[in-house]
C-alpha cells in the first residue's frame, strides 16, 4: 500500500487499476452484508481472539472453498487479487489513520519478510524483499510444455503454424485484421499496442525509413499508443510493413471508417478500426481526449464521459474464426491467442539468430519485446531447449511402456 501511495505521488493509477480494485473491495463487501443478512455477526473490523472467526480469516476460507468448487466461479489469480485488494484495505485505513489501531481487538492478519531471487532491468541477480501474509493460496506448480511466461501463459507457433495462418488470413479479406495480425507477428507488440497505433504514426515511420529495413517507433506513456503499464520502449517495423500499413491508412475502407470514428480526419486517429468507426481497443488518450475542447465539442457531453471501452474482444473473435476456417482442412490445427503472436516474433528472432551462430541477443530481445527484467526474455532463450528435452522425455517413456505391454500379455 505505501509502494502504492509513492507511485501514485508520481504518477497516478491508471483507470483500470483503481477500477479492480475497487471490484474486489465491492465484492468484500458483498459478502459481508450476505453474512449479515443470514443473521451472522459480522462486520469490517470483527476481529475477535479466536483468529479463525476473524473477517479476514473468514473470507479467506470462503475464497479457498470457491476454488475446490468442480466448476471454480473464480479463477486463482482473482482470488489472489481479492485477499490482496483486503489486506491493503486494513494497511491503508491504519496507515491513513482512518481508524485507531487500539480499536481493532486484534490484528487483521499476520505478515512476515521473505527474500526472493530476481533478476532486475540490468541482468544483475538480486535478492527481492517481499511481505507475505498468512492469506496464501498454496498450488503445485506445474510443469507448462510448449509454452513460456510472458504476461500469461503464451505458445510460440510452429513455422507450419505460421504458414497455414498466413494463407488464410490473405483469404480473409479483412484487411485489418491481416494487417493487425501481420504488426503483432512481426514486431512482438502487444494487443493494446497494435490497436492504438495512430496515423500521424505511420506517416511518421514511413517518413523515416531506412536501408537497414526496419524503423522504430517509441510507444507507451505520453505517446498516444498504450503499452502494458505504459512503459516506454520502441517497436521496430519492417519497412516493408510499414509501406502496407501507409497504403491502408489512405485506402477507401479506412478513409470510410474514419469519418464514423470520433477523431475523424485527424491523423490522431487510429489505424485500425472497425466497420461502424469504433476502435477495436480504447486508448487512455482518448478517455482524456473526450474532455478537450479540440476533439469533444462534436459529442455530447454525455458522450464525453459514457462511452463503449473497447478492450480487443473483436480482434480474439475473429482469431477464434480464423482458427475454425483452418480447421476445416486442418482439423488437428490447434487453438491460438493473438499473444502468441508477440511470443512467435520472439522466437523467430532468436531463432534466426541462432542460424547466423548468434548466441548471445538477451539485451536485444529483451529491448524489442519491452521486458522489464531479463527473467521473462531468459524464458524465451531457454524456451526451445526445455521444450527439446521435455518432449524427448516424453517419447523415451511412451516407448519404455510400450516395450513393456507386449511382455505383460505374452
Amino acid at each position: 500500500m505505501n509502494k502504492f501511495t509513492e507511485m501514485a505521488k508520481l504518477e497516478p493509477p491508471s483507470v483500470e487499476t483503481v477500477k479492480s480494485i475497487a471490484k474486489h473491495l465491492m465484492m468484500y463487501l458483498r459478502w459481508i452484508e450476505h453474512l449479515q443478512s443470514e443473521g451472522k455477526a459480522i462486520h469490517e473490523i470483527h476481529f475477535p481472539e479466536l483468529e479463525e472467526s476473524r473477517v479476514t480469516w473468514t473470507y479467506y476460507r470462503y475464497l479457498k472453498r470457491l476454488l475446490r468448487q468442480t466448476n471454480q466461479p473464480i479463477s486463482l489469480g482473482v482470488a489472489k487479487a481479492r485477499m490482496q485488494a483486503v489486506v491493503n484495505f486494513y494497511k491503508g485505513l491504519l496507515a491513513w489513520n482512518l481508524i485507531l489501531k487500539s480499536t481493532l481487538e486484534n490484528e487483521p492478519y499476520n505478515s512476515t519478510l521473505a527474500g526472493i531471487p530476481v533478476i532486475n532491468s540490468a541482468g544483475i541477480q538480486c535478492i527481492k524483499t517481499i511481505e507475505i501474509t498468512n492469506f496464501t493460496f498454496r498450488v503445485p506448480k506445474r510443469s507448462h510444455i510448449g509454452e513460456i511466461k510472458d504476461g500469461g501463459r503464451l505458445r510460440p507457433l510452429t513455422e507450419e503454424e505460421q504458414t497455414l495462418i498466413l494463407n488464410q488470413l490473405k483469404q480473409s479479406g479483412n484487411q485489418a485484421f491481416i494487417l493487425m495480425c501481420l504488426v503483432a507477428l512481426f514486431t512482438g507488440a502487444r494487443i493494446q499496442t497494435v490497436c492504438t497505433i495512430r496515423v500521424k504514426d505511420i506517416y511518421y515511420l514511413h517518413s523515416n525509413t531506412s536501408a537497414e529495413g526496419e524503423v522504430l517507433l517509441l510507444v507507451g506513456k505520453g505517446t498516444g499508443v498504450d503499452s502494458k503499464n505504459q512503459k516506454r520502449y520502441r517497436i521496430h517495423f519492417p519497412v516493408a510493413l510499414v509501406r502496407m500499413l501507409r497504403d491502408y491508412i489512405e485506402s477507401e475502407e479506412h478513409l470510410e471508417r474514419r469519418a464514423l470514428s470520433f477523431y475523424r480526419e485527424s491523423n490522431e486517429n487510429y489505424v485500425f478500426l472497425t466497420s461502424n468507426g469504433s476502435p477495436y481497443y480504447t486508448s487512455t488518450s482518448e478517455i482524456s481526449d473526450r474532455q478537450r475542447g479540440m476533439f469533444s465539442q462534436r459529442i455530447s457531453a454525455k458522450d464525453r464521459v459514457s462511452f463503449p471501452i473497447q478492450k480487443g474482444n473483436a480482434v480474439r473473435n475473429y482469431i477464434i474464426r480464423l482458427v475454425r476456417d483452418i480447421q476445416v482442412i486442418h482439423p488437428d490445427f490447434i487453438l491460438f491467442r493473438f499473444h502468441d503472436l508477440r511470443a512467435t516474433f520472439g522466437m523467430n528472432f532468436i531463432r534466426d539468430a541462432d542460424a547466423l551462430g548468434i548466441k548471445d541477443v538477451r539485451a536485444e530481445l529483451k529491448a524489442r519485446m519491452g521486458h522489464s527484467n531479463f527473467d521473462t526474455t531468459q524464458g524465451y532463450l531457454d524456451f526451445d531447449k526445455s521444450n527439446a528435452a521435455a518432449k524427448a522425455a516424453i517419447a523415451f517413456h511412451h516407448e519404455r511402456i510400450n516395450r513393456t505391454f507386449p511382455r505383460l500379455q505374452s
